[in-house]
């Protein structure tokens, strides 16, 4: 029987992994710790509410004999305070994996992102977890996701005695999705960088949390890439949705975007280094994630983009 700790609950992909253990046979007790309560909390659950760069997050997972951590928490959606988002999404995540490690956490499985690869036009067809992160410095989350999967990977050198796995995700679709990403795809209107058409992943909540539970299973170290098969072009993504695209030259758009991001526009949630990542493609690997893991998505990017698009239309 497991202890779980999932730091980050109260996130959309928080909530769909306790959900998830709510029907787990082999979980005996379930912490959650977030900054905020979750909305629909597990039953069972133990919620605390904590910053994840209290030093105090040591005596919570003592106090619940935490034998696995799920570290979830990060910023996710983009704020104007860049200094405050990179003080949390790192210190935070050093500070959980320091307290793991000194109460006693067996195995720590962090959610990193394939954007940490960073989205440059000599980026190879597919990245394998090898390659460079190069998480684009003008857009906080994806460098902060580089940062940290890094230092994360330092940790584990430095305590081989602890297993600890990283996941990277590509942008994760879904009937319960709701984040900046989704918004301004399924925006009437939208615009995009004159001439670039790059090709697109997305991976299932479902195939995320099964991703979760066969690492949690299996307890292998490393890193792995969590990816649905398949590619859509950016262009191929508007017309299943319905989206009217308007291109505009990068030296417009950019600048464009970032006077209104800084102006804090209605509606603009991400500042211009996120067109990097509508402009050139960080296509990632599955290969490695399918021989060691044995993971195979259900659904495809396709697929999975078809269904968010029903969830979003029923709803």
């Amino acid at each position: 029987m497991r202890n779980v700790c999932i730091t980050g609950i109260s996130g959309y992909l928080g909530g769909r992994l306790s959900h998830e253990f709510e029907v787990e046979k082999d979980i005996n007790t379930l912490l959650g710790i977030d900054i905020v309560p979750p909305s629909n909390g597990s039953k069972g659950m133990f919620f605390h509410r904590m910053d994840i760069r209290d030093p105090k997050i040591e005596g919570i997972f003592s106090e619940h004999k935490i034998d696995t951590v799920f570290h979830l928490a990060f910023v996710v959606k983009p704020i104007h305070n860049q200094k405050l988002m990179s003080d949390i999404d790192f210190w935070g995540t050093k500070n959980v994996l320091k307290k793991a490690h000194l109460s006693g956490v067996k195995h720590v499985i962090a959610i990193s992102s394939t954007l940490a690869y960073g989205a440059y036009k000599d980026n190879p067809h597919e990245l394998k977890e090898g390659d460079p992160l190069r998480g684009n410095k003008s857009f906080p989350y994806g460098y902060n996701k580089a940062l940290v999967d890094k230092m994360i990977q330092k940790f584990a050198k430095e305590h081989p005695e602890m297993i600890v796995t990283i996941l990277r995700p590509c942008t994760i679709f879904g009937p319960n999705v709701d984040n900046y990403v989704s918004r301004m795809l399924f925006r009437p209107v939208t615009a995009s960088v004159s001439g670039y058409n790059p090709r697109v992943q997305f991976l299932h909540e479902d195939d995320f949390v099964k991703s979760c539970l066969s690492v949690m299973e299996k307890k292998i170290p490393g890193v792995f890439n969590i990816v649905g098969d398949g590619t859509l072009t950016a262009r191929e993504i508007a017309d299943t949705i319905g989206t009217k695209v308007i291109p505009l030259p990068a030296c417009i758009l950019y600048p464009l975007l970032e006077i209104l991001w800084k102006l804090r526009s209605p509606g603009i949630e991400v500042n211009r280094g996120y067109l990097d990542y509508v402009r050139y493609p960080f296509v990632a690997s599955r290969a490695k994630a399918k021989k060691e893991l044995g993971f195979y998505p259900e659904f495809t990017s396709s697929k999975t983009l078809e269904e968010t698009i029903r969830s979003k239309k029923s709803a």
